[in-house]
């Protein structure tokens, strides 16, 4: 437990490190804001350093229960970014995806029962009109190709099939409450086949490979909007095979 106490320390001071460049980097990047591919894609690079600031203020005050749900978000972030980077349509495909979603907010108001939430929708916009014209943008954004793409192609399309697979699907299960997830964090065996509920059973064991998790999408991202927008001078050859390392040493002394 020493050990890894002294490893999960370690994780902190590289989320840090990596922090920093990070911001370091948003700071002093420069790029073209009038082309959308390079304005989304840096919107997009602020919102996963925001999320992983998030992350680390939880660490600080050993909230670390929200740390996987943030950790879901910088995932799809992490695949959106990677194709608005490799793909200059793309930011077509996430209005896209804006835009179904909507039309199923616009249909509700419009409906014969709507929402008490979006009344104000119902009173104010002419709801017919407004989804003739959503759908319209819809159907011309899909007949180009560059329609709404669900996570699991976005993921493909990224390249990180293997990581929605298996590291995104656990997340999801601990953000959507699952059973499984319930049941590990929540319940606590007592002798004599008796159990009691408890709160904040999450460790720093648990926690720290997520830690890294972290720092890895924030790391290559940041390597990666470097190279996209021409921007030189940056070593991270260091900080990936400090993280590798880390990781390394996490995993070895995880208690089993």
């Amino acid at each position: 437990m020493i050990e890894s106490n002294k490893d999960y320390k370690k994780c902190e001071e590289a989320l840090s490190s990596v922090l920093g460049l990070a911001f370091h980097f948003l700071e002093t990047m420069r790029f073209n804001q009038k082309n959308p591919q390079q304005l989304i894609s840096v919107c997009l690079y602020a919102r996963l350093l925001e999320l992983a600031t998030a992350c680390m203020a939880l660490q600080e005050k050993k909230a670390l229960v929200g740390i996987p749900v943030l950790l879901r978000s910088m995932f799809e972030a992490d695949i959106d970014l990677t194709n608005l980077m490799k793909i200059p349509d793309y930011y077509k495909r996430m209005n896209a995806s804006f835009l179904k979603e909507k039309l199923r907010v616009t249909k509700e108001a419009a409906s014969s029962r709507p929402s008490p939430f979006l009344e104000a929708i119902r009173q104010n916009r002419d709801s017919k009109k407004d989804l003739r014209e959503i759908q319209a943008e819809l159907d011309r954004l899909t007949e180009e190709k560059n329609g709404p793409i669900n996570i699991r192609c976005r993921a493909e399309l990224a390249g990180k099939l293997d990581d929605y697979l298996t590291n995104y699907s656990m997340l999801c299960l601990d953000t959507h409450n699952n059973i499984r997830f319930l049941e590990e964090w929540h319940i606590e065996k007592l002798p004599a086949g008796k159990y009691r509920v408890v709160l904040f059973k999450q460790s720093t064991d648990d926690i720290a490979l997520a830690l890294l998790y972290v720092c890895h999408i924030l790391l290559s991202q940041t390597k990666l909007l470097a190279a996209f927008l021409g921007t030189t001078g940056i070593e991270f050859d260091k900080y990936f095979r400090e993280l590798q390392q880390l990781a390394n040493a996490v995993t070895k002394n995880k208690p089993k």
